[in-house]
């Protein structure tokens, strides 16, 4: 049965056919909009294009509150000057802008070549139908240089990138991270799980008293390298956690896409 708010403001967004959402050339006015939804509030410094995806109907708040008509930012991605050094680019490129040039054609160089994503911005109330993918699918389409860069914090968490046809490129672990996550392994835990802390102790809780014993000691063992000797290390295994989700799961993958196929050097 069709309710009173859905006869009086349509249906929600994700109902909405594909034709009532467009890819425009937008401006950083579009991003403003949606700026208190990224966890970077700063403004990028040197961006060179931005992307929106609009939709032409209007929301159900707007609708409630009388608003005029008009099309609505629900989506953003901007593209900016890439930085003068990465390690992992240098990697994926194999030191193709590196440190044998100097330091004014390496900027020179880069500016011409490289753009990078610095972000991806979706209205809270239209995640999750796929957005942040078409906005990269879209920049990727039309790209402005022979490469397209990204550096996603929650990378290993929602690989977004990936999806949309970029490469990734997963920062080698140190040997004690490398460590920690064997063992996390050999207990039948992915380092993934610790994207919920609650789950993961709960996991844990669930292994019998010797396993529990032992991972235990090898997550105060990577809590203590991890922290170096300066600091006054807590013993509570919660404690332990929270920083290994903080230096596994949040730790940034680089992303590369080549563009030669669209654009000749």
């Amino acid at each position: 049965m069709t309710t009173i708010l859905q006869r009086r403001f349509g249906a929600l967004h994700q109902n909405k056919p594909d034709n009532d959402l467009e890819f425009v050339n937008g401006s950083l006015a579009d991003y403003q909009t949606l700026k208190e939804h990224h966890y970077r509030a700063d403004r990028p410094a040197t961006a060179t294009r931005v992307l929106a995806l609009r939709c032409k109907s209007q929301s159900v708040t707007v609708r409630f509150r009388g608003k005029p008509a008009g099309s609505q930012t629900v989506a953003v991605l901007i593209e900016s000057l890439p930085s003068l050094s990465c390690t992992m680019r240098n990697w994926a490129l194999r030191d193709r802008y590196g440190n044998w040039l100097e330091p004014r054609q390496r900027a020179t160089l880069l500016n011409r070549e490289v753009r990078v994503i610095s972000r991806v911005v979706v209205h809270p109330c239209w995640r999750g139908i796929g957005l942040a993918v078409r906005l990269v699918k879209a920049a990727l389409d039309q790209p402005t240089t022979i490469y397209t860069e990204a550096l996603a914090a929650m990378g290993r968490v929602n690989p977004f990138f990936e999806r949309a046809g970029m490469t990734a490129y997963p920062r080698p672990p140190h040997a004690f991270n490398a460590r920690l996550n064997d063992a996390m392994r050999s207990v039948g835990l992915s380092p993934n799980c610790l994207a919920s802390i609650e789950q993961t102790q709960s996991k844990i809780e669930s292994l019998t008293q010797a396993q529990r014993d032992w991972f235990h000691r090898e997550l105060y063992r990577w809590y203590r390298q991890n922290g170096g000797r300066s600091i006054v290390h807590s013993t509570d295994p919660t404690i332990h956690l929270h920083a290994a989700r903080q230096r596994l799961l949040l730790d940034p993958v680089y992303y590369l896409h080549d563009n030669t196929a669209v654009i000749s050097i």
